[in-house]
């Protein structure tokens, strides 16, 4: 009986005619955060292009790796970097949208320590921005992890956003992304 005159009490606080706080909107994204996919990984496991093994996303133009061990991640206890053991990646994923709606993605990132200054290019509905990040002071334990946010319009009832390396150079130390997220705006 107490909980349910409390739950009342706490109905009973706010003013009539006023409407509860709006909840974030839900992620349209599938594991934002590549929690789901490979067990046991270790410090990375190497993933190949057209791979699908993280739950919800494709490896898209060449080999990346999914981090585990290896340093600290944004958010859970994986991360991606965009450059595989060797490679050029990136990952993808198709979610249903709105034609003309307006979509927020955020996502952070952060590059391979000591792998020098590092880009990613994120693409949907046929926009695209690249966000450049530096490596300066950045450790396994401390990456400095920096959320950066990108917003698209969409052209059609489904999108493909893809998140992939802006770079040519160094194949093995890439960006790294972590905690991504699509909301309608």
């Amino acid at each position: 009986m107490r909980v349910v005159s409390a739950a009342i009490s706490l109905l009973l606080v706010l003013p009539v005619g006023r409407a509860a706080p709006a909840l974030p909107a839900q992620n349209l994204l599938v594991n934002g955060s590549f929690e789901e996919g490979p067990d046991d990984i270790g410090p990375f496991k190497s993933l190949d292009k057209e791979s699908t093994a993280i739950k919800g996303w494709t490896v898209t133009r060449a080999q990346i790796d999914l981090i585990g061990t290896f340093w600290k991640s944004a958010d859970g206890n994986r991360s991606i970097d965009l450059h595989g053991s060797p490679g050029f990646g990136g990952i993808a994923q198709t979610f249903k949208t709105k034609k003309g709606a307006k979509y927020r993605v955020e996502f952070q990132l952060a590059t391979t320590p000591g792998g020098g200054d590092r880009g990613v290019i994120v693409e949907a509905a046929g926009e695209s921005k690249q966000f450049d990040v530096d490596d300066k002071d950045r450790t396994k334990e401390n990456m400095k992890w920096t959320k950066m946010t990108w917003e698209f319009t969409a052209t059609a009832t489904e999108t493909t956003l893809e998140l992939r390396t802006a770079e040519k150079g160094d194949a093995d130390q890439g960006p790294a992304i972590d905690d991504v997220v699509v909301r309608e705006k």
